[in-house]
C-alpha cells in the first residue's frame, strides 16, 4: 500500500513538472511585439502576438492595461491602444489560455519618450548677425544632439548609427551627441539614435536625414563709417561712388569658419583680368579714374584647396 502510494506521488510529481515544462516552452514560443517599437507620448500603438507552436486563433486572449482588462476574446491576437504621457510607464499584459488548457502570460512595459534631434554644421561660415542656420556642405563637420523628455534623460545610454552602421565609439552612457564628417560621396546622411535606461529597457528612438548643400557667395557694400550693409545685398549690379566703393563678399557655408585660413583661396577679377588678392581677402576697394564712366564686372572665385567639391564663383556689374 505504501509502495503504491509512493508510485502515485512520484507520478503526480512527474506530471506536475511536465506541466510546468510544457507551459514554459509554450511561453517562450509566444512573442509579444509592439509597433512602433519606441512609441511617442499619446501615440497609437499596435500590440501583436505570434507563435509557431501555439494556435492563437483558438486561444482565449485577455489584454490588460495597467492591470485592468481592456478586451477579452478568442483569437484576439492584435490589440490597439494609446501610449501614455511622456515618461509615464504603461504595463501591457496578454493572458493566453491555449486550447490544451495551458496558460501563457506575456508582459511588456512601455515608457513613451519624445525624442528631438538637433544638428549644426560646426565649421560652416556665416556672416555676423546672420539669423539663419549654418548649413552643411561637402566634407563638413556635423554635430548631432539628441534631446529626450524622458524623466531619467540624464541617465540614458545612447546608441548611434550613421547610414545604418553602428558607431560604438560614439555610443554609450550619457553620450547624447554624435560628431561626424560628411563624405563628398554622400548625397545625404541618415543618423539614428536609440536610448535605453540602465536596466536595458528601451526608452526612445530618433532619426534624422541631413543633406549637404552648395556654398554660395553674396556681395555687399561696405560703408566706411557704418560698416557692411548686411540689410541689403548687391544684386546683378551696383553703382560705384565717384570717391570709390568697398565691395565685400560673404562665402556662406564655406569651411573653415576662419576666412583667414590658408585653406581658403580667394581669386578676384575686374573685367577679364585677374587682380591680386586684397587684405582682408573678402574685401575689395574700387576707385574709378577721374572722368571715366562705364561699367565692368567684379568677379570672385572661392575654393577650399583641401576639399574637392567646396568652391563657388560669382560676378556682378559695377557701374561708374
Amino acid at each position: 500500500m505504501i509502495k503504491r502510494a509512493s508510485i502515485l506521488i512520484f507520478t503526480l510529481i512527474l506530471m506536475f513538472f511536465a506541466f510546468l515544462a510544457h507551459a514554459q516552452v509554450q511561453n517562450e514560443n509566444v512573442s509579444l511585439e509592439i509597433s512602433p517599437k519606441y512609441p511617442k507620448a499619446q501615440e497609437e500603438v499596435k500590440a501583436s502576438l505570434s507563435s509557431y507552436t501555439t494556435d492563437l486563433n483558438k486561444s482565449k486572449i485577455s489584454w490588460k492595461l495597467n492591470g485592468e482588462v481592456s478586451i477579452e476574446a478568442v483569437g484576439k491576437k492584435d490589440f490597439y491602444f494609446k501610449a501614455g504621457e511622456a515618461g509615464l510607464q504603461t504595463y501591457l499584459e496578454a493572458e493566453i489560455q491555449a486550447s490544451d488548457g495551458s496558460f501563457i502570460n506575456k508582459k511588456i512595459i512601455i515608457t513613451p519618450a519624445d525624442m528631438a534631434i538637433l544638428w549644426e554644421a560646426t565649421d560652416s561660415y556665416v556672416p555676423p548677425f546672420y539669423r539663419g542656420k549654418a548649413l552643411l556642405t561637402s566634407e563638413g563637420m556635423v554635430k548631432v544632439v539628441a534631446l529626450s523628455n524622458s524623466q531619467n534623460s540624464a541617465g540614458l545610454t545612447y546608441n548611434w548609427k550613421l547610414d545604418g552602421n553602428n558607431k560604438p565609439d560614439s555610443s554609450g552612457y550619457k553620450k547624447n551627441y554624435f560628431i561626424f564628417k560628411n563624405s563628398y560621396l554622400d548625397k545625404d546622411n541618415t543618423i539614428e539614435v536609440t536610448t535605453s535606461s540602465l536596466t536595458g529597457k528601451g526608452v526612445g528612438q530618433g532619426k534624422i536625414i541631413i543633406k549637404p548643400t552648395s556654398p554660395k557667395i553674396v556681395f555687399y557694400q561696405k560703408d566706411p563709417a557704418l560698416g557692411v550693409k548686411y540689410e541689403r545685398s548687391l544684386g546683378a549690379g551696383f553703382n560705384i561712388n565717384p570717391n570709390g566703393s568697398i565691395v565685400v563678399v560673404e562665402p556662406y557655408f564655406f569651411s573653415p569658419k576662419n576666412l583667414d585660413s590658408s585653406d581658403l583661396k580667394f581669386e578676384w577679377s575686374l573685367g577679364e583680368e585677374s587682380i591680386s588678392t586684397p587684405s582682408p581677402k573678402n574685401e575689395l576697394g574700387i576707385r574709378p579714374e577721374i572722368g571715366q564712366s562705364g561699367q565692368s564686372s567684379v568677379g570672385i572665385s572661392i575654393s577650399n584647396i583641401k576639399k574637392m567639391f567646396l568652391s563657388a564663383s560669382k560676378k556682378i556689374n559695377a557701374i561708374f
